[in-house]
């Protein structure tokens, strides 16, 4: 088994309920986890056994299993007329100045300082907070897609277990390799001792039904 996994994240995405437990079943293993403005780029580089991805797609050189959807938000200095409105849709951000740069405390600084307004997933929004910006969900805008990647060539032995874990599954469950390993070679242990015990198990006789005595004549 290898003795190292790697792996690689952008911001928004927490990920340390699913790197704690990997570390509790692969105590053995070291686990490398490194955020990243471009998980792809590390992923291509080698660098990392397997990343976190936003808005990616499979290809040629890599698998990817999508995990969950986000809102877009709009962020905007806090005393932005926008914020007044109940609702915002994507029309009401005609004429506004929109920035583009990546997410970074360099772009909400901006964001506050009246400079324009930002498109960001809600949980980059979130990460960057500050008390003088105001994040508000687009109704029509548009999603973040969250997935997670990993080569088609060379995969790590360990992508499985990972996977597994994200999804959810316990350490015994039976889609696990070696506890169903193990499931199967007890299951034909077992096999041949219920087969003795059940020849060995007395036979019942099965017991007559006794009728009604008669009554005695007076």
């Amino acid at each position: 088994m290898a003795s190292r996994f790697a792996l690689a994240f952008p911001l928004g995405v927490t990920i340390g309920k699913w790197t704690r437990v990997f570390a509790e079943r692969q105590p053995g293993v070291e686990l490398v986890v490194r955020p990243s403005a471009d998980p792809l780029a590390v992923l291509a580089a080698g660098e990392a056994d397997m990343v976190f991805a936003r808005d990616a797609t499979a290809d040629d050189d890599r698998h990817l299993i999508p995990l969950y959807t986000e809102d877009v938000v709009v962020v905007m200095h806090h005393e932005h007329l926008l914020t007044l409105e109940e609702k915002l849709f994507l029309a009401d951000l005609d004429g506004e100045t929109l920035l583009s740069d990546e997410p970074s405390e360099a772009l909400l600084r901006s964001v506050a300082s009246g400079d324009g307004i930002a498109l960001l997933p809600a949980s980059v929004a979130k990460a960057l907070r500050r008390k003088d910006v105001t994040a508000m969900r687009l109704e029509d805008g548009p999603t973040s897609d969250v997935g997670l990647s990993w080569p088609r060539d060379g995969q790590h032995p360990l992508v499985d277990e990972f996977i597994g874990i994200v999804r959810g599954r316990t350490a015994h469950s039976s889609r696990n390799p070696e506890v169903a390993a193990t499931e199967a070679a007890n299951g034909k242990r077992s096999a041949p001792a219920k087969k003795t015990a059940a020849k060995k198990a007395p036979q019942k006789t099965p017991q007559k039904k006794q009728g009604k005595r008669p009554r005695p004549k007076r």
